[in-house]
């Protein structure tokens, strides 16, 4: 029979979730640690563990599958956020992508907060600590050698793994005047990057695997639907346990952990009493804090995805193809390279001076020549595209680093079944267009403009009714096509913001015994892709909860 009561009850098994869980337990054995998550464990679902499985695994029943509000920025569509309803979370929907932010995006967190433990350095030990690094001999005071997670490139994970497009897409960069950059994971993300992966043994790496639950207990199906208050020891509320939407209750005799996720954090906030005092009075919930800045500061990695046609599929340069017929090819997403850039100064100033006047920011040390807005990769896969996966396609990624963009989540009622209303509000700032215009543009002069991409790539697969984007296409015709395409990178954050909702010890302000480790406290975005980032995040916040901070 499962314990109604522990030391410490983590709500959400997530990415966090179980590694944080997973530390504490390591810190300290004589604690009593309970994990509560909403979603099944699928650790014996093979397709949790394969590069095809990662591209199956989007709106099956171990993803939220969240629909937002229709989004005037994007041509009043209404997009998917994808979220692991499963334990594990995105680290089982994921696909295994390993880069940290620059050092400056981590120094700017800090600075927003005043903190210097959410710096690059500060992070840097516990970046370090969640890692075995193929290369840490190389760069020791950069990556880590003992963690849980294994982190490998494409071509050490497996001698045989040599996609043919490796050569010829680094060539083609190499054209546009870019560099490769081999500590790209070393605080400096600007150049073409390798592109890492946690990968062990041609296995993706869920945390409840690779981080060691052993003395945890973990139950499944439990769907959270708020704290409960008690009001014993000060006198500021204190959470104390957390009621189920069936009603079970569990308490915590030391705190209690949020490591829900970007949307049912704050929607857990919320109906506990946390939150906007307009938004819980409309819907009968007593209000314990009062803070409008729950929900609020939503940002996502919006993306620009694009399909190309290869010139010559017999050559064996994409999945699907005949060709690649050692399992080695499938040891991870098929990609070499994560290519990461600045915008020019001529293009982003005049953008932040309109965000500037019309009340949408205007942050000037994006015009750093070094500071990346922009990431692209080129797949060897038509991911997602409804087209044959015959070897005849690959696709870019373009993708937003640091939006400036910011939505907001908010609760429709006071019931945990009714999904929240979410207002990513993509799309909305000159620099956010700026950037992504640029990106895709760079994007199509490295595939077709450029005399290594164009032998390899014969042209766009345009969407249905829209025009072929080219290296010359006008900014109009781009700004249409990424409106009318563009999509979340399932990097969302944001929503209970450190500095704002919670304070940098991750303590929910007004209350006490509640924390928040989840991507929610970012109150700033960062690039790279989230997951190096959040283990980070992770283990700091159990360093801080057994040094009693």
């Amino acid at each position: 029979m499962a314990a109604t009561e522990a030391d410490y009850i983590i709500v959400g098994g997530g990415l966090t979730g179980c590694a944080l869980a997973s530390r504490l337990q390591q810190g300290d054995p004589s604690l009593t640690i309970l994990v509560l998550e909403a979603g099944i464990d699928a650790s014996d679902n093979p397709q949790t563990r394969t590069i095809e499985g990662a591209f199956a695994l989007a709106g099956s029943e171990l993803d939220y599958n969240y629909q937002t509000l229709p989004q005037s920025n994007t041509a009043d569509r209404v997009h998917t956020i994808t979220a692991g309803k499963v334990l594990g979370g995105g680290s089982i929907l994921n696909y295994g992508g390993w880069a940290r932010g620059d050092a400056q995006d981590y120094d700017q967190w800090a600075a927003t907060v005043g903190d210097d433990r959410w710096s690059y350095n500060g992070m840097l030990p516990y970046f370090r600590s969640s890692e075995d690094h193929f290369q840490a001999d190389q760069n020791p005071e950069h990556r880590g050698s003992h963690g849980p997670i294994r982190v490998t490139s494409v071509l050490v994970s497996d001698p045989l793994r040599k996609y043919g497009l490796r050569e010829p897409v680094k060539l083609a960069w190499e054209e546009l005047g870019l560099k490769q950059n081999p500590r790209g994971d070393c605080g400096s993300l600007i150049g073409i990057c390798e592109f890492l992966e946690n990968w062990k043994d041609g296995q993706r790496q869920p945390s409840n695997l690779a981080y060691s639950m052993e003395g945890i207990q973990v139950i499944t199906g439990a769907v959270a639907h708020k704290i409960i208050w008690s009001h014993d020891r000060g006198t500021l509320p204190t959470a104390s346990g957390v009621l189920l939407t069936d009603g079970r209750q569990f308490r915590a005799r030391k705190e209690i952990i949020l490591t829900a996720g970007t949307i049912r954090t704050p929607q857990l906030l919320m109906l506990s009493g946390i939150g906007a005092n307009d938004v819980l009075s409309r819907h009968g919930i007593p209000v314990t804090h009062d803070n409008p800045e729950v929900g609020k500061n939503y940002f996502d990695h919006f993306a620009h995805f694009q399909l190309w046609k290869l010139r010559d599929p017999a050559k064996g340069l994409s999945m699907g193809t005949p060709r690649w017929d050692n399992p080695a090819f499938y040891k991870g997403l098929p990609c070499d390279w994560a290519v990461n850039e600045a915008v020019p100064p001529q293009l982003l100033k005049p953008a932040l001076e309109a965000d500037a006047a019309g009340g949408k920011g205007g942050d000037e040390s994006l015009l750093n020549p070094s500071r990346c807005l922009v990431e692209t990769m080129v797949v060897y896969s038509p991911v997602g595209a409804p087209v044959p996966v015959d070897g005849s396609y690959v696709s870019t990624s373009v993708m937003l680093l640091l939006p400036t963009s910011r939505g907001s989540v908010n609760i429709v009622s006071a019931s945990p079944n009714d999904v929240p209303a979410i207002d990513t509000n993509f799309y909305d700032t000159e620099v956010d267009r700026a950037a992504l215009i640029h990106g895709t543009r760079r994007a199509a002069k490295a595939l077709v403009g450029t005399t290594a991409g164009k032998s390899y790539i014969e042209s766009e697969v345009a969407p249905p009714g829209l025009p072929t984007l080219h290296a010359e296409s006008s900014d109009v015709d781009v700004d249409t096509r990424i409106r009318a395409a563009g999509i979340s990178h399932a990097h969302s954050a944001g929503t209970a913001a450190m500095g704002k909702v919670v304070d940098t010890k991750l303590r929910v302000k007004g209350v006490e015994g509640l924390r928040v480790a989840d991507a929610s406290v970012l109150p700033v975005p960062i690039g790279g892709h989230p997951q190096a980032t959040l283990y980070g995040l992770a283990e700091q916040a159990a360093s801080m909860i057994l040094q009693k901070v």
